[in-house]
């Protein structure tokens, strides 16, 4: 068995949640399914990974044709047109770890309106399609994205009554494989916040923001949160870890919720002081020590559309260092905080209510010490081996319930043409 992962964001030094998903996928694949040949493609020229018994390969354009040849299952968050030259032939396997058209309707508030917005829109929502309907097995982070995935699968007729006869559950098709926590141990290596920014000391209180400021972030509130705690104590140092993500600066790069942000803690006379912002973006391998210095991790955002069908990657790192967590309510990994005891979950928008988590986690030692014990609990239900679980099985079986290739090969050709005429509307349609 064959088995390529095509990796659409950077893997190496810098990586984010694409990047990192394909980084530990390999890992499990070559684990899982040892008389397996796993190779990993990458778009990246320089800091390419070295991993143990996984084929690490560059690639460009219509490049990765010959390397989808050699391989018996592709897995991608994305097919281009012209992996259709091989449907039916291969098992192609869509991550849709992400549920992208609300996050793409995020991104169209911030960079576009009016007809340029509904043209890109338009291209991605057939983009989206034609993934759908090459694929024969589909991932995606949680339960709720799952259920909005089934039912765009059922509006293309791609889940008939045969392929409910052959699994009623329709996991044979779609199921669930959520971001993993690391598996090596949270190690110390070096000093990289306490003592060595100006005015941060190693008796201080560390509260991280783990990731980027995107636009559908809201760090308003803990900025707020931290100009009223200032007034009370010293102690309390906040850090921005992360500005321009490492390989979609264009769309996640330096915007203005990250600019509005740092105009607030200037405004608030926090910044540089207590409040800290990482410019660039941290190596992966050099996360850990942030994390090892940080006492709670941060983060608020908007109880919308896109909050409830997230799947917050940016939590499974303070879950790996046994951070407990400050987040808004809304979305899935927010529920597993509230249940579990993983930390406090607050309103949308409110300062005082953020403060009040900071105070108490801070002040109560029994609670934090509980909150610290119950994310030590939890954690062997994180890891990436069981995450990955339901691809491990896929590859092994090579089952799908999906409607035959051949029942899809009509439907993909006009997916096909419906995304090439929305890609070059989009194209000659001016404005950004």
């Amino acid at each position: 068995m064959r088995i390529l992962i095509i990796a659409r964001g950077v893997v190496g030094k810098y990586m984010s949640s694409p990047g990192i998903r394909c980084y530990y996928m390999a890992q499990v694949l070559r684990d899982a399914l040892p008389d397996a040949q796993v190779t990993l493609a990458i778009t990246n020229r320089e800091d390419q990974p070295d991993i143990p018994g996984v084929k690490v390969v560059r690639y460009g354009g219509y490049r990765i044709l010959p390397m989808i040849a050699e391989n018996d299952i592709i897995i991608s968050s994305s097919f281009m047109p012209h992996f259709a030259f091989f449907h039916g032939k291969k098992k192609f396997v869509v991550d849709l770890f992400s549920q992208y058209f609300v996050e793409w309707m995020e991104l169209t508030r911030a960079e576009s309106r009016g007809v340029k917005q509904a043209v890109w829109m338009n291209k991605n929502r057939t983009y989206l399609n034609m993934q759908l309907t090459q694929a024969d097995f589909i991932l995606c982070a949680n339960e709720r994205q799952r259920d909005t995935y089934i039912g765009s699968l059922s509006a293309l007729g791609l889940i008939d009554p045969d392929a409910y006869e052959k699994d009623d559950t329709l996991r044979r098709y779609i199921d669930v494989a959520p971001h993993g926590i690391r598996p090596d141990p949270v190690t110390h290596k070096k000093q990289v916040f306490k003592g060595v920014f100006g005015g941060v000391k190693e008796t201080d209180k560390v509260l991280l923001w783990n990731g980027g400021t995107v636009h559908w972030y809201d760090p308003e509130p803990f900025i707020k949160a931290l100009y009223v705690l200032s007034k009370e104590r010293d102690d309390i140092k906040a850090l921005f870890l992360g500005t321009f993500y490492p390989d979609l600066s264009a769309f996640l790069g330096y915007g203005a919720r990250a600019k509005s942000a740092i105009q607030l803690a200037k405004d608030l006379g926090l910044y540089q002081k207590s409040v800290f912002f990482e410019f660039g973006w941290v190596p992966h391998a050099e996360v850990v020590d942030y994390l090892a210095e940080t006492d709670i991790g941060v983060c608020t955002y908007f109880d919308n559309l896109e909050t409830r069908y997230s799947h917050r990657t940016r939590f499974v790192d303070i879950f790996w260092a046994e951070k407990p967590l400050i987040c808004t309510r809304g979305d899935v990994l927010a529920e597993l905080v509230e249940e579990r005891g993983l930390g406090i979950v607050v309103e949308e928008g409110d300062p005082e209510a953020v403060a009040d988590a900071i105070r108490r986690l801070l002040d109560d030692q029994d609670f934090y010490n509980t909150c610290v014990e119950n994310l030590q609990a939890i954690k062997p239900e994180l890891g990436w081996d069981v995450a990955l679980e339901p691809l491990v099985r896929f590859c092994r079986e090579q089952d799908s319930s999906a409607v035959a290739p051949s029942g899809r090969v009509l439907p993909l050709v006009r997916r096909i043409v419906e995304y090439l005429m929305a890609r070059f509307q989009d194209a000659i349609t001016p404005g950004r």
